[in-house]
């Protein structure tokens, strides 16, 4: 395809103004359409999107996040082979489904799914409307423990000062962050406080350091009001996401599962989910060692620490940060991932169980969905996969 003729696609296209002759025409180009080609369609989208911004039809702007996850699975497909006829797999294929996108690999196929919303289009339904109401994607909320016992839903607190803990004022401010803010430089009292997320829930709170954390769904962190000592240190289970405030005379240290993170400054991600094989560090920026019974191990930006079950630390390298923060940035995010890494996600997330009929459908799955997603959509389509769904309640029930 020319470069004029791939322009005027995607001027219609991001204008809803294209046949569908003209889209299943795209498609055939892409199934063979080399690398650098589908990067100039990325920078030729962009531009196409800059341009039609004043056009009366809504254009869904995360679609071009969502080709360049595309165009980051493109040297992947290229390289997966086949497991029955050994031939390298370079074919992709968009449809339009949703206001979501994910891109789905079936058996070593990869195909790829991109969705958007105009006015004139509304979202598939997959799923009764009733149950819509039911099964909701998460949201800001938490539960904050203070040193007394006494609890805080601050999902239903007013902005402002929401508590005294000693010499530090705790607010919550305007974009419902949680904040501590020393009113005294040497705190008579340092007690502890904790903040739980909810399945279903996420939240983000700056330290008394100043240093700034984001929780994921079913996690907490417990610390103390203020750090007088000679280190920073911290308690957490789930999924916490770090960006600390340099303080080379406090190092900060994070426990977690009989292990420890210790930091001087620095960006780093930790999951330690209890339903997951290990719990995963990943720093992506700064330097952080990681001590169990008497091993360390030291982390540079890029890699990722597995402490596995037995107890043992594996280092992977050369990580997909994008993939490691995506839910602090608003999507799920999947490379390879089978059913069920991705229902433990989605039970995290929209609050939900997963029970499955019988034998688990073996699926891979790679790519990035929203997460305010409706459920309708996601499961819609996990479906293309050939694998059935249906809701009861607050369950969701996966057969073949």
């Amino acid at each position: 395809m020319q470069p004029a003729q791939r322009k005027l696609f995607l001027e219609k296209f991001a204008t809803s103004t294209n046949t569908e002759a003209e889209h299943q025409q795209f498609i055939e180009w892409l199934k063979s359409a080399p690398v650098t080609d589908v990067k100039a369609v990325l920078e030729e989208f962009k531009s196409t999107i800059s341009e039609n911004q004043s056009s009366a039809v809504e254009v869904d702007l995360n679609l071009v996040s969502y080709i360049e996850a595309a165009l980051d699975q493109y040297e992947l497909g290229k390289q997966r082979k086949n497991s029955n006829n050994g031939k390298i797999i370079t074919w992709h294929f968009f449809r339009r489904v949703a206001a979501a996108s994910l891109i789905i690999f079936i058996s070593g196929t990869a195909a790829y799914f991109t969705f958007r919303t105009t006015k004139n289009n509304t979202i598939a339904k997959a799923l009764p409307q009733q149950l819509k109401n039911v099964v909701v994607p998460g949201s800001n909320k938490a539960i904050l423990t203070l040193s007394d016992g006494s609890t805080i839903i601050l999902d239903d607190t007013k902005y402002g000062q929401v508590a005294q803990q000693g010499g530090t004022q705790i607010a919550k401010l305007a974009n419902g962050q949680l904040v501590y803010n020393a009113l005294d430089d040497k705190p008579a009292e340092v007690v502890f406080n904790s903040l739980t997320t909810p399945r279903g829930g996420q939240f983000k709170l700056t330290l008394p350091d100043g240093s700034v954390v984001w929780l994921n769904a079913g996690s907490s962190i417990k610390y103390p009001t203020a750090f007088i000592d000679d280190e920073r240190k911290v308690e957490i289970s789930g999924e916490v996401y770090f960006e600390i405030a340099h303080d080379a005379a406090k190092p900060f240290k994070v426990s977690v599962k009989e292990m420890e993170v210790k930091v001087l400054g620095t960006r780093f991600n930790i999951n330690a989910y209890n339903n997951e094989a290990s719990v995963k560090t990943t720093l992506l920026e700064g330097s952080i060692s990681l001590a169990k019974a008497n091993a360390v191990t030291t982390l540079n930006p890029g890699q990722q620490a597995q402490l596995e079950n037995g107890g043992n630390i594996k280092v992977i390298n050369n990580v997909d940060m994008d993939q490691v923060v995506a839910w602090k940035n608003g999507y799920f995010s999947f490379n390879r991932a089978d059913l069920q890494m991705v229902m433990r996600q989605i039970a995290r997330w929209y609050d939900v169980e997963i029970d499955y009929e019988g034998k688990i459908p073996e699926r891979q799955f790679g790519g990035k969905i929203d997460r305010n997603s409706n459920i309708s959509e996601v499961l819609k389509i996990l479906e293309e996969s050939k694998v059935h769904f249906r809701i009861e309640e607050k369950k969701i029930i996966v057969s073949p």
